[in-house]
């Protein structure tokens, strides 16, 4: 009796899923607007992700900008050399005055490069070699300061070189 029992659940089971399947199958409305749903969520997802990984990767919304000052802006080869050493002081404040702190700076050009970062004052000493070509009288630097919450500030051929005569 038992097994008469099991056989007759099986078989309401097994009609019951059949009806079941044939009713998905056999709904045509429901299948012709699945794929604007998929993608309309597909885009609502991407805008949201894209709205997320851009506040990770710079979670300020409006950066301020910087006033940057370098000093000194003429740097002198001697006569008779090519290349020197120069330590270039680099001061990083707001457009208030308050001191950028924990700048990133970088010099490069005529050969050479050197970085450094703000201190608490923002202000910093940037050594590098420059180097002046034969035939060559003047040549400049380009200088690069990045700072979070801040506006890059990059400006080519901000600082000069000139050989002596």
């Amino acid at each position: 009796m038992i097994f008469i029992r099991g056989i007759v659940s099986i078989k309401r089971i097994t009609r019951f899923t059949l009806k079941q399947l044939k009713l998905f199958t056999g709904d045509k409305h429901a299948v012709i607007g699945l794929p604007m749903r998929l993608t309309v969520s597909l885009i609502i997802g991407a805008l949201a992700l894209s709205f997320i990984l851009g506040y990770i990767l710079n979670p300020c919304l409006f950066p301020s900008k910087m006033v940057v000052t370098v000093n000194p802006m003429v740097n002198v080869i001697p006569s008779g050399s090519d290349q020197k050493v120069f330590s270039i002081t680099v001061h990083v404040a707001k457009v208030d005055g308050a001191p950028v702190s924990n700048a990133n700076i970088i010099i490069s050009g005529l050969g050479g490069a050197g970085s450094n970062f703000t201190n608490a004052h923002g202000e910093t000493v940037v050594e590098l070699t420059a180097k002046l070509e034969k035939g060559m009288n003047e040549g400049y630097l380009d200088i690069f300061v990045e700072a979070p919450c801040h506006e890059t500030f990059s400006q080519n051929n901000m600082i000069k070189v000139v050989r002596e005569t």
